[in-house]
C-alpha cells in the first residue's frame, strides 16, 4: 500500500506544483492590473469632477475649449485650456495623498508651462493616430460615446480608450483599448480589450452571473473595465463585477469595496 502512495505522490506532486505556480502567476498579474486600474480610476474621477465643476460655472465654461489631466508626486491636475489652445483658463487640483483633501480651483490664467505644452501635444498626436486605428471597428450606439485618458509612463505614454454613457441605470463597459506610445507620442503597438460594447444593466440585488467572457487573446481583466465599473458603480452602489475566463474555466470577481479581484478556480 505504501508503495502505491509513493507512486501516487510522485505523479501528483509535479501537477500540484504546476497548479500552485500558475495560481501565484495569476494572483501577481491581477494585482498589477488593479494597480494600473487605480491610476486610471483616479484620472477618471478628476475628469468627472473637473468637467462637472466647469459646466456648473457658465462663465468659466464659455472660456474652455479643451482640457488636460496629469499628475506629479503630490497632486492631480485638471487644466482648462482656452480656444487659443495655448493658454489655460484655470486649473482644478487635488491631493490624493490626503484622504480629507477636496478638489480646489486655481483661477490663474497663463500660458501652458513647458511640461503641459509637451503633454498636450502628445495627447493630440496620439488621439489622432488612435482614432484612425479604431474607426472601422468602433461600435457606435445612441446614448454611448468614447473618450481617452493619457497617462505618462516611465518610458513613453499609454492612451486608454474608454466607454461613456448618458443613459441611467447602466454601466458602460467594452469599446475599450490601450495604445502604447514612445516619448514623442508615436503609437508603437495597441490592442483592444473588448471590441464589443458591453452595457451592464444595474441590478439592485447585485450581479450574480458573469457579465461577459474573456477569451485567450484578452487579459484576465482589463484596467479600463475596473476603472469604469468603479466610477459608474459609485452612482448605483454596485460592488461586484464577475467575469468568466473562458479558456481557463476561471471565474474572476472584482470587488470595488476591497478593490481586489478574487479568482475562483475550477475543481480538479
Amino acid at each position: 500500500m505504501k508503495y502505491f502512495l509513493y507512486i501516487t505522490l510522485l505523479f501528483c506532486t509535479p501537477t500540484l506544483l504546476a497548479q500552485s505556480k500558475k495560481q501565484l502567476d495569476v494572483e501577481k498579474e491581477l494585482k498589477e492590473i488593479v494597480k494600473e486600474a487605480d491610476m486610471l480610476f483616479t484620472y477618471r474621477m478628476v475628469e468627472w469632477w473637473g468637467s462637472e465643476f466647469t459646466e456648473d460655472d457658465k462663465e468659466l465654461d464659455r472660456q474652455v475649449s479643451d482640457y488636460l489631466i496629469y499628475h506629479d508626486s503630490d497632486k492631480f491636475y485638471f487644466v482648462l485650456i482656452d480656444d487659443s489652445y495655448k493658454n489655460k483658463a484655470g486649473t482644478y487640483f487635488i491631493d490624493f495623498n490626503n484622504e480629507e483633501a477636496n478638489i480646489q480651483f486655481d483661477s490663474t490664467q497663463s500660458k501652458l508651462n513647458k511640461q503641459e505644452r509637451k503633454l498636450y501635444q502628445i495627447q493630440n498626436r496620439m488621439n489622432l493616430q488612435a482614432s484612425e486605428l479604431v474607426k472601422k471597428e468602433l461600435v457606435e450606439k445612441e446614448g454611448f460615446s468614447v473618450s481617452t485618458i493619457l497617462i505618462k509612463q516611465k518610458r513613453g505614454y499609454k492612451l486608454y480608450l474608454l466607454s461613456n454613457t448618458r443613459d441611467v441605470d447602466v454601466i458602460p463597459l467594452g469599446n475599450d483599448a490601450v495604445f502604447h506610445g514612445n516619448n514623442r507620442g508615436k503609437i508603437k503597438k495597441w490592442n483592444w480589450y473588448h471590441k464589443e460594447l458591453l452595457p451592464i444593466p444595474i441590478s439592485r440585488e447585485g450581479i450574480r452571473l458573469a457579465t461577459h467572457k474573456h477569451g485567450e487573446s484578452q487579459p484576465l481583466i482589463s484596467p479600463t473595465e475596473i476603472a469604469n465599473f468603479r466610477l459608474y458603480g459609485l452612482l448605483y452602489g454596485m460592488l461586484n463585477l464577475p467575469i468568466l475566463i473562458e479558456n481557463e474555466g476561471l471565474l474572476l470577481e472584482y470587488e470595488s469595496y476591497d478593490n481586489r479581484v478574487n479568482a475562483y478556480y475550477p475543481k480538479q
